[in-house]
């Protein structure tokens, strides 16, 4: 992840140097008076839309073909292979302009030239993830720079970090330490702080992928460094990463907690991957230190469920990691139930992650399969040529056919270990999951069972009180009845509350109707007791949706609590609570009364326990709840809350 972030930015570096770059004598030519125009209207189209700005790159490249100006078709054409590859996302257009790009400079015949143009072929085969070539084009443009008569100042040296960080993806970690060092060295002499903080970087993650220890955290901590010392902030996010990364490798969880706050509050915009891949660093920092506190502390921000299932607000290895990390948080904190809904989310990434790398496998095949074959036909064809003898030709073609189905018979013998070991793999996720499974089923039996002897042990004795109270009242009146009714009110209300918590353990009412059906239960009478009108609406329900005990429990609570401050405060004579389910599957109760309505000021009331009490409970299942004086009078009530498919 931080290799990533570290290759995008030298990236984006190498493909913006100075576009008088090459050559001294090919770039004293400059661009004809007529194309001036269109390429700086490119240029500023760009700034604001860069995939809009593709079109006036086209138009100014035929503009450019058509009077021969081999500086404009140049421009053009690196350009449009950058825009191609990184906004919309075409390799195969991208490749096709890089190609013809090639062969105008081939007619060129100027190493600068041909260094700038392999370098913008290295971003296309990058950016559609083909890291080989992606090096191969790379060494490519290095070969040709070292070959550049023109001044230093004028050469693309982030090539050396680019093709760094590309051998840090291929696991190539000595040559990317080595290019690296290349870089370093150039830009340390000229005091350029911001590539100095780049080159630390890229070997930095090289030593992390490589697991050397020692060295990438001397290069870490220079990074950090210069970063601190340097004004311009672009790069720090980076640095804070690595930081993280280094105080986990040392275990200073305190360290690794304060610059991953750092982190998530320079960036807290959670439709962001880098607030998730923050967030996800803060509970492998959890796990890590087996920090319970820590734990819950980053639980209370809520599970973002909704970003996590937009396939196309964050990568799909970055949702599997988000849900393995609370999967290891939320064991730590003994939620299982929502444990189990981590994992499973976890698991089910992890199978479409399976399937990408198997359809990468197989595209990677087709290509070494044409390559076999146009080999092939290019032997068969010199063959042809130079009409060498007929034994000869047939050892040849033997010999390549015996080469074909060689490497055929390999590559589908070291696919066939693969899938046997992907199908071990799938089997021993299913029995993990069968064995969570049958613990999850056990403790719903466990929970029964308790609800079952609360209810039949407990709730007969405090019934027993309660009615022995009443007996001892009628029998002797002539005793002070003030602690009698104590008891009797205590009993009574230790019934009420024994029996909120035997509904909230027994599992077959885990259902949206069943909570409805006991928040009118208890409204109706509560509102009765205190000669208050209750109306409820309830809307018409086409499935059945399931809430677990926590949920039920918490939206009952803040109800209750709801419909006691209107009996103590709101002096109303009627309320109305509606229920609303959405498309979105919202479910929305809007409770509301014709009382005085709230009369001090809202941030004063919300300050209060009881409404306190109400906002942690809807937050606590990643709900919502507002408070308004209604135009007509009184108050109105709206806690929303997303339903689970």
């Amino acid at each position: 992840m931080i290799y990533l972030l570290c290759y995008l930015t030298v990236l984006l570096g190498a493909c913006r140097q100075d576009q008088s770059s090459g050559n001294v004598a090919f770039y004293k030519r400059s661009v004809s008076v007529s194309l001036k125009p269109l390429i700086n209207a490119a240029i500023f189209k760009a700034k604001d839309d860069p995939a809009a700005a593709i079109p006036l790159y086209e138009k100014a490249l035929a503009a450019a073909k058509l009077h021969k100006d081999e500086v404009a078709q140049v421009k053009c054409y690196r350009m449009l292979v950058f825009y191609y590859s990184i906004y919309k996302n075409d390799f195969t257009h991208a490749i096709a302009l890089s190609d013809a790009s090639i062969l105008l400079a081939k007619k060129i015949n100027d190493p600068g030239t041909y260094s700038d143009l392999y370098a913008s072929r290295a971003v296309a085969y990058s950016v559609a993830g083909k890291l080989n070539e992606a090096a191969d084009a790379s060494t490519t443009a290095l070969q040709y720079l070292q070959q550049d008569k023109a001044p230093d100042s004028l050469k693309n040296f982030p090539l050396y970090n680019n093709l760094a960080v590309l051998h840090t993806q291929l696991g190539n970690y000595n040559l990317a330490v080595e290019n690296a060092n290349k870089f370093l060295k150039h830009y340390t002499p000229l005091k350029d702080t911001a590539r100095m903080i780049g080159a630390y970087q890229t070997m930095s993650n090289a030593y992390y992928q490589a697991n050397d220890t020692v060295n990438f955290r001397i290069t870490a901590r220079r990074a950090q460094a210069l970063q601190r010392a340097y004004p311009d902030k672009t790069k720090e996010y980076i640095v804070n990463s690595l930081m993280v990364a280094l105080y986990k490798s040392i275990k200073d969880y305190d360290s690794a907690k304060v610059v991953a706050r750092q982190l998530l509050k320079s960036d807290s915009n959670m439709n962001t991957p880098r607030y998730f891949e923050t967030l996800t660093q803060m509970m492998e920092i959890a796990d890590h230190a087996n920090d319970t506190a820590y734990a819950a502390s980053i639980l209370k921000r809520g599970i973002p469920m909704q970003q996590l299932l937009d396939e196309n607000l964050l990568p799909l290895s970055l949702r599997k990691n988000v849900f393995d990390g609370y999967y290891n948080i939320l064991k730590m904190t003994s939620d299982k139930e929502l444990a189990k809904v981590c994992v499973e989310q976890a698991y089910r990434l992890s199978r479409e992650l399976r399937k990408q790398e198997i359809n990468k496998d197989l595209e990677k095949y087709e290509i070494e399969r044409k390559k076999v074959m146009q080999e092939n036909v290019l032997l068969s064809k010199d063959l042809q040529l130079t009409r060498k003898s007929n034994t000869i030709t047939v050892l040849i073609m033997g010999a390549g056919l015996l080469a074909l189905a060689g490497t055929a018979f390999l590559m589908s013998y070291r696919r066939k270990i693969q899938i046997e070991k992907n199908r071990f793999e799938l089997l021993e996720k299913e029995q993990q999951w069968k064995q969570s499974k049958a613990v999850l089923e056990m403790q719903l039996v466990e929970r029964t069972r308790i609800a079952r002897e609360l209810h039949d042990d407990l709730g007969a004795s405090l019934t027993s009180i309660a009615l022995s109270t009443e007996l001892l009242k009628r029998k002797h009146p002539q005793l002070d009845t003030r602690e009698i009714r104590i008891i009797a009110e205590n009993a009574t209300q230790m019934v009420d509350q024994m029996n909120q918590i035997v509904w909230t353990l027994n599992n077959n009412n885990d259902t949206l109707q069943s909570l409805l059906a006991y928040i009118r239960k208890f409204a109706t009478g509560f509102m009765d007791d205190n000669g208050i009108e209750f109306t409820m609406h309830l809307p018409r329900f086409t499935s059945e949706h399931i809430l677990n005990g926590s949920v039920r429990r918490n939206l009952f609570l803040t109800v209750k609590e709801a419909l006691h401050n209107i009996v103590k405060h709101a002096q109303a004579t009627s309320v109305t609570l509606k229920v609303t389910i959405t498309e979105t599957k919202q479910l929305i109760l809007h409770l509301t009364d014709n009382g005085k309505g709230m009369t001090g000021q809202k941030e004063e009331m919300v300050s209060g326990n009881g409404l306190r009490n109400m906002k942690a409970n809807i937050q606590t299942i990643g709900g919502t709840i507002i408070w308004l004086n209604n135009p007509g009078g009184g108050t109105g009530i709206t806690v929303t809350y997303l339903l689970k498919t």
